[in-house]
């Protein structure tokens, strides 16, 4: 793997043995990320577009937001969302703070290292450039539900594609997170709100699915209490929605919650495999258990981003 990017760097004609990783600290490549919880601005002064701001000014009867007909709560034929929920969580509770592959011992945390320094040097700006762009999913969001609507989008996608499909919903829905207009417009206007990023169908009907359930389960758009709960009870949570797996939970625990986790998307399962950084028989889930257990804290935020 180092050799490989050896060779991109001498292209460059630069020479990869000079390179002298700096001393990082544990927010390394996560600008802004020390605090834990929302902004004391968007608390103090939540925006007026936020569903959780409009809830808080204006309180509303908790109702049962019933989704299109032709968007069943699950695929027929698939086992009942508590049974497959309860499933999903035993599955990934098993290695919730180890690797499922104790004695493969790559990436190791040299590597891992290594791996940094030269895609920072490669693709740094690029990525800071796609943080900057106003379009792009944002590194802090006060609010939750907010955070996992990104989440839930962004799956089995590239940014490219989730940022035209949140890009979409603002024109449509004057906000991505306008939620009372995407229930109240229906299922065909999701569909083709999301049509831009692709994938429409499927995300339509996941995200109708998690607007009904979260309201149905806390009465409002509003899971402020994750700020406050074990990365273990939040990804419970995120996981005991439909369509909803270990990634997007991982997703929310590290751009909304603060938290050091290493989430595995397509790209990055490619690419660990081509560098021997996980098992060839190893699944996404379980590489994602694999890798959260071995890269090093400081720099799981940054390296993802790299990655992907």
């Amino acid at each position: 793997m180092a050799s490989t990017m050896q060779q991109q760097k001498k292209r460059k004609g630069e020479d990869l043995d000079n390179i002298k990783p700096e001393k990082k600290t544990r927010a390394q490549g996560r600008p802004s990320r020390t605090r834990r919880g929302p902004s004391p601005d968007a608390k103090d002064e939540p925006s007026s577009t936020s569903p959780v701001a409009t809830q808080a000014q204006q309180p509303t009867p908790v109702t049962d937001v019933q989704p299109d007909a032709a968007s069943p709560r699950e695929p027929e034929g698939s086992p009942p969302v508590k049974k497959l929920a309860d499933k999903k969580w035993t599955a990934w509770s098993k290695h919730a703070n180890s690797s499922p592959y104790p004695g493969f011992l790559r990436p190791t945390p040299e590597e891992c290292q290594t791996a940094h320094d030269i895609l920072e040097e490669l693709h740094g700006d690029v990525v800071r450039e796609t943080f900057a762009d106003p379009d792009a999913p944002s590194q802090e969001y006060p609010y939750v539900m907010d955070a996992l609507v990104v989440a839930a989008l962004s799956q089995a996608t590239s940014w490219a594609n989730a940022k035209r499909a949140m890009k979409n919903m603002k024109v449509v829905y004057g906000s991505t997170f306008n939620y009372d207009a995407i229930v109240d417009g229906g299922m065909d206007k999701l569909v083709d709100a999301l049509r831009p990023g692709g994938m429409q169908n499927r995300k339509t009907k996941i995200l109708m699915q998690l607007l009904k359930d979260v309201k149905k389960r806390h009465g409002k758009w509003d899971l402020q209490y994750l700020f406050n709960a074990s990365d273990e009870e939040a990804v419970k949570e995120v996981m005991s929605y439909w369509g909803l797996g270990p990634k997007c939970a991982f997703c929310l625990l590290s751009i909304c919650l603060k938290r050091d986790t290493f989430a595995v998307d397509a790209h990055i399962y490619r690419i660990s495999g081509l560098w021997g950084w996980r098992p060839s028989e190893a699944t996404r889930e379980m590489a994602q258990a694999h890798l959260d257990a071995r890269i090093p804290n400081q720099i799981k935020f940054a390296l993802h981003y790299q990655l992907i």
